[in-house]
């Protein structure tokens, strides 16, 4: 498989599963949807969690005790409304669900899988653990009204065939199977013979990855367990892990551009096209996390 990592960082995958969990403390109200989780920590320490109203304590229930915090784990279809106006993408994945994609063996033991990009590109990819980012090649990013023009920012990449400087993107939807993830980041790589691209981790790390050789199946599995709480679909350790990245790449980008005194003026601004790309992404990972109720992690 083809090898590809930023030289700058290592991306947090999907198999270190972390047990973190963090709940939003909120004003207890009458009003109440389907969707709420309630829990309360009782004096010998121990914290419960219901979906049902009636199953709070008294004490806590009637505002006699603090310590009842709510958690909305779906949003309201108010809120849903809402979204839409602010054209806010919503993943559509079942956090408890587990995948099942097909994959097609090539004589060179490689699996290449069918994807679906932005909601109107069909490709295929190679699958690749070893890539950092998903990448697609000129013509697809063509196809979905991507130029690779000098205004993208770039990064230096680690491939099969040594360093190579590719352009930046980021993708809206990419969809295999039934499992489909929002905002991913990937790369513009070369043309390659008979695939379009790589599905590298900036897909795979949100879940549990596993190959049915057997089969020829590539097993998507959720990465919260069951009864741990999610916020569109996500345990806390991963928008933890998201938003440590993004963080990282921003500083350590500008940092760069600050302290190098090597850097011509073009490579300073290149360096800046990549701290405002991390930028970008960071406020649309935070007006989803705004939206899904995500508590200060």
């Amino acid at each position: 498989m083809k090898m590809q990592k930023h030289l700058t960082h290592k991306t947090t995958s999907g198999f270190t599963l972390i047990g973190l969990l963090v709940l939003l403390v909120l004003p207890f109200t009458v009003n109440i949807s389907d969707a709420t989780i309630f829990s309360w920590k009782d004096k010998n320490g121990i914290t419960h969690f219901t979906d049902s109203p009636g199953k709070i304590p008294p004490k806590y229930r009637d505002g006699k005790v603090e310590g009842l915090r709510t958690i909305e784990e779906i949003p309201s279809k108010e809120s849903s409304s809402s979204n839409s106006k602010m054209n806010l993408p919503v993943t559509r994945l079942n956090h408890l669900q587990e995948y099942k994609v097909p994959l097609i063996s090539t004589n060179s033991g490689n699996f290449i899988v069918e994807a679906m990009i932005n909601g109107k590109v069909k490709v295929k990819l190679m699958l690749d653990t070893g890539a950092s980012l998903m990448s697609l090649s000129p013509e697809v990013c063509r196809k979905l009204g991507i130029k690779e023009t000098l205004k993208l920012p770039a990064i230096q990449m680690q491939t099969a065939n040594g360093i190579s400087l590719n352009k930046l993107i980021a993708l809206d939807k990419v969809k295999i199977g039934d499992a489909e993830v929002d905002l991913i980041e990937a790369s513009i790589g070369k043309k390659m013979l008979g695939i379009e691209g790589l599905l590298g981790m900036s897909f795979l790390n949100n879940f549990r990855i596993e190959i049915d050789h057997t089969k020829s199946e590539l097993i998507l599995k959720p990465l919260a367990k069951p009864g741990e709480q999610v916020w569109g679909g996500k345990p806390a350790f991963w928008w933890k892990s998201k938003f440590k990245y993004y963080n990282t790449q921003i500083h350590g980008y500008k940092l760069k551009a600050m302290h190098s005194k090597a850097l011509s003026n073009q490579e300073t601004e290149a360096v800046t096209k990549v701290v405002r790309f991390y930028e970008d992404l960071h406020k649309k990972l935070t007006r989803r996390a705004s939206f899904f109720r995500l508590p200060k992690i």
